[in-house]
């Protein structure tokens, strides 16, 4: 007896723009999308706006039937009902939407996050243009922390301390950094976003900045700009190779030295060579 195996391509089932129901939420006094506002159902799914504002909501069990939504973010607040609950209770339905005010009561606007993954994840889900190049992921990197920037040879040139990347649990801990341009030279308006340009290594996660030969983390600090001897900016930063967070190995200064590659790739210019030690 013969048994035949019939293999079948598998098909994958991807939700279009018009199967969620969009929930967005603006600041009161500007009409601006507000990012970080957090929603809780009474079973506890959570779900957090994008950096437009916006989350695409289509929890199975919850479509089309009255559903309550807890409602907090930092620096803004949602009015609270008789009993002190601050939230609202909407029906989702497939391809609707609903916008909702909340007010600040920070002085500052919450505008967008620059670093990490899915940073306008909901707005592509809806069928929704991102403002920046790469609104998903952007060389690998999931979560960053510890920025400096800096104006260095007509373009703003950033920095991180410990960066994680999505695919193992151990990342960068040598300093990461980007590029990107000033507004005047085709750069984003700061009040739209940053399409960064990371320093990438051949496996497209971020080159390590400071590439010292000793183990320990690599943290900078102190970064400022100079005028060497003959007249051309210098970029310069203090750094600590570290055993822990409380304990120091070694510090010393650095500096991106123009025109310099260590190898041949042109994305190369902003590592930090050890100068000295103190």
């Amino acid at each position: 007896m013969f048994v035949a195996l019939i293999l079948l391509p598998s098909v994958v089932a991807r939700a279009a723009p018009s199967d969620y129901f969009a929930i967005e939420f603006v600041d009161e006094q500007t009409g601006r999308g507000v990012p970080l506002v957090e929603l809780r159902t009474t079973n506890q799914i959570q779900c957090v706006t994008d950096s437009a504002g916006v989350i695409a909501f289509n929890e199975p069990g919850l479509m089309n039937r009255k559903t309550y939504f807890q409602i907090s973010s930092h620096g803004y607040e949602y009015p609270a009902d008789g009993f002190g609950f601050r939230g609202v209770a909407l029906e989702p339905k497939a391809g609707a939407s609903v916008k909702l005010k909340i007010k600040r009561i920070n002085i500052a606007e919450r505008l967008y996050r620059i670093t990490g993954e899915g940073i306008y994840a909901d707005s592509v889900l809806l069928g929704r243009k991102p403002p920046i190049e790469r609104p998903l992921i952007n060389a690998n990197v999931v979560g960053q922390d510890s920025n400096l920037a800096i104006v260095y040879r007509g373009k703003i040139r950033w920095f991180w301390g410990d960066t994680t990347q999505a695919a193992y649990p151990l990342g960068n801990f040598s300093t990461t950094g980007a590029i990107s341009e000033l507004p005047e030279n085709g750069g984003l308006a700061p009040s739209v976003g940053v399409n960064l340009n990371y320093l990438e290594d051949d496996n497209g996660f971020t080159r390590r900045m400071v590439p010292l030969p000793e183990t320990g983390p690599v943290w900078i600090d102190g970064l400022l700009t100079l005028k060497d001897e003959s007249g051309a900016d210098r970029m310069l930063a203090h750094f600590s190779r570290m055993k822990d967070l409380g304990t120091r190995l070694e510090r010393g200064t650095g500096g991106a030295r123009p025109g310099r590659r260590r190898d041949k790739n042109p994305r190369t210019p902003m590592a930090l060579p050890r100068h000295d030690h103190v």
